[in-house]
């Protein structure tokens, strides 16, 4: 009866104290914008088993994530026995059903095996936070409080059950090989004494966790809470994909002030365990940006915390006084420092949505205020103008292509004949000197292997990446509804791109347009070429490969197998893997419009990513994009290093076919 009571005490107390820290932060995420995210429940659920429930992206990371799965599974574990100790108190007799007889037996066995592997979990953790050197984690001494937390929790069970076991008689039990072990400490014990130890090691558990459950909601460990809801309502959409506004019923653009966040953003800000993982390969932290992911979700937080008052008040126009974030908390170097290069939200294990809403901040000061980089001005003026951010006259865009009778999709439609493949130059393909040899090496490379293909020349538009990612929405909508309507009319149904930004607007935007088409980077077009035997590729050429992976060609399309299966193929070539390569690789520094911004803040970002390739020491750098072409060539460029080429796969591909003629580029 007495602990009946005291249990009752306890959980009422407890309970009610947890409800009043939960109450404004649930009225902040109810008090949000709404937003959809409850379609596809059955990819949802299958996803929150996978990445929360399995953890699976904690592996990335093999001893930091095996730390965090170890304590993570242990706790899981642990919370069926913590369920039966509060019952307890009430009941002696009680068990979870299937817990009762052989299976509680068996669940004993297992608990143990996983406490101790939750300790071994926390002292890595522990030295982590306090060592000499700190580690990405920092020294947060958060972080030791509720490791230590941890540890009280595994012990005080293990020490319950050694203490049941002396008062038994018994000094260890084959289904109770943990508490075994620590009975060896007690077994000087008295049954009474014995006694009173487990009971008193049972009532320190049972507190702990309640005052673990009430730190939840304080600090950054509220993730335990919210981190299972945050991946159940991840983003489904293709990943990159940006929303598409209504330009005719919006009234204002973007994120300005805490209002202006979703839901789903404020439950990303509550989940933000602050373990760093999306600095490890961020290209702003990496070089000494005032962006770093894991503190603009502070300071978005801390934001709405203290904001809270203004956001959840009932009278009209509060939302008024609510500050700007950008040019207050958040300096405007902050949001135009992104790449949208997608590291930080690979590596987040509970899928934190950080460009878009980088994107969303940039949309506000760009069509609200009109404040932006002068630079972008220039490339916004050339993209309304002549459809590129060079602001080159339209008329040129297919001037490349003088000389080469090279189909137009216009002459083939008017025929009748059926359209083939088209191949979408890309405005650094149609206009940049040096990004048109690229241009030219596929068209050589399609010829030779007999692909027929044609090109939309003057009818070609700006994708519009430029204008979406650095936030001018209303350009970007023109630009797309543009070019899909001319690519609807001439029935395209397949395009080809040697541009991975490009590619991307194409295949995940356009079709918020209507515009649904087969779009392919141009080495998957060359891979199949290559390996069906259509592309004949006869002539050795030694060259050591250092190869370069486009975040939006590897991390938004994971296309990372076909550019290196055709250095593998050509004769005398050989691949060189960059010590950041794949989805670890680091950005060039040219995403998310940063192409065409000046980069006057810590370390050049394309100086930093050259280093790297020239580490490789080949005589030879590899890529597939134009934009990353530019950036590593200008990076090698600077750093004295004019010996080693800079080459995209079609350029190597075609040096391989042998010295260039007429017949190989035009028909004879």
């Amino acid at each position: 009866m007495i602990s009946a009571i005291a249990m009752s005490v306890l959980l009422v107390v407890s309970l009610s104290c947890f409800t009043w820290l939960m109450t404004p932060r649930m009225k902040l995420l109810w008090a949000a914008k709404p937003e959809q995210r409850f379609d596809q429940i059955p990819e949802r659920l299958k996803g929150t088993l996978k990445f929360a429930i399995g953890q699976w992206r904690m592996a990335r990371e093999p001893i930091a994530g095996a730390a965090h799965i170890m304590i993570f599974s242990g706790f899981m574990v642990l919370t069926l026995a913590t369920i039966t100790h509060i019952a307890h108190a009430y009941d002696h007799d009680f068990y979870l059903p299937g817990l009762g007889g052989l299976g509680g037996k068996v669940y004993g066995v297992i608990k143990d095996i996983f406490e101790f592997l939750v300790l071994v979990g926390v002292s890595y953790g522990l030295w982590r936070r306090l060592k000499r050197t700190p580690s990405r984690v920092g020294r947060s001494w958060e972080g030791v409080f509720v490791l230590c937390m941890i540890t009280v929790l595994m012990l005080t069970d293990f020490f319950y059950d050694a203490g049941n076991l002396v008062a038994s008689g018994e000094m260890s039990s084959a289904w109770n090989p943990g508490g075994s072990l620590f009975a060896v400490l007690i077994s000087g014990f008295s049954p009474d004494s014995a006694h009173i130890f487990a009971v008193t090691n049972y009532w320190i558990h049972c507190i702990t966790v309640l005052v673990f459950l009430n730190f939840l909601p304080i600090g950054k460990h509220f993730h335990v809470i919210t981190g299972i809801p945050k991946v159940f309502f991840r983003d489904l959409n293709p990943y990159g994909q940006m929303e598409k506004i209504d330009l005719e019923k919006a009234e204002s653009f973007g994120i300005k002030t805490t209002a202006d966040l979703s839901w789903s953003q404020v439950l990303d800000l509550y989940s933000c365990t602050e373990c760093g993982r999306c600095t490890v390969y961020c290209p702003t932290v990496l070089t000494h940006k005032p962006l770093t992911h894991r503190q603009l979700n502070l300071d978005l937080k801390h934001a709405l915390y203290d904001e809270q008052a203004i956001l959840l008040s009932t009278e009209r126009n509060q939302e008024n006084k609510l500050p700007d974030l950008v040019g207050g908390r958040i300096s405007a170097d902050t949001i135009w420092a992104c790449t949208t290069c997608g590291s930080c939200e690979q590596e987040c294990p509970v899928f934190i949505e950080n460009v878009p809403r980088i994107i969303q901040m940039r949309q506000n000061k760009v069509l609200m205020d009109g404040d932006m980089p002068p630079e972008l001005t220039r490339a916004f003026k050339g993209m309304e103008q002549n459809s590129n951010p060079w602001g080159i006259g339209s008329d040129k865009r297919d001037a490349w292509a003088e000389g080469l009778e090279i189909p137009r999709v216009a002459d083939i439609f008017e025929k009748g004949d059926e359209i083939p493949l088209l191949y979408w130059i890309g405005c650094a393909g149609s206009f940049d000197d040096r990004n048109k040899k690229i241009t030219l090496a596929v068209v050589r490379i399609l010829k030779a292997a007999g692909v027929p293909f044609a090109i939309l020349g003057k009818e070609e538009g700006c994708s519009g990446d430029p204008a979406r990612r650095t936030g001018n929405e209303y350009l970007f909508q023109a630009l797309a509804e543009s070019n899909v309507e001319i690519l609807n009319n001439y029935k395209i149904k397949r395009i080809m791109a040697h541009c991975p930004h490009c590619l991307h607007t194409l295949k995940t935007d356009y079709p918020q347009f209507g515009g649904n088409y087969e779009v392919l980077h141009h080495t998957q077009v060359i891979e199949e070429l290559v390996q069906s035997g259509k592309l004949q590729i006869e002539n050795e050429i030694r060259t050591q490969v250092a190869y370069h992976d486009s975040c939006y060609l590897g991390r938004y399309h994971n296309i990372y197998e076909s550019p290196r299966n055709i250095i593998k193929a050509l004769p005398g070539a050989e691949l060189v893997e960059l010590e950041r390569n794949k989805s670890r690789s680091v950005c060039c520094g040219a995403g998310g419009g940063r192409f065409w911004l000046e980069e006057n803040i810590g370390e050049r970002i394309n100086i930093h990513r050259s280093q790297e390739a020239l580490a490789a020491k080949t005589d030879t750098i590899g890529s597939a994009c134009p934009f990353c072409l530019t950036m590593l060539k200008d990076g090698v460029a600077a750093l004295g290093h004019e010996n080693v080429q800079t080459l995209d796969i079609a350029e190597i591909v075609a040096r391989a076919l042998g010295p260039i003629n007429a017949t190989q580029i035009a028909p004879s």
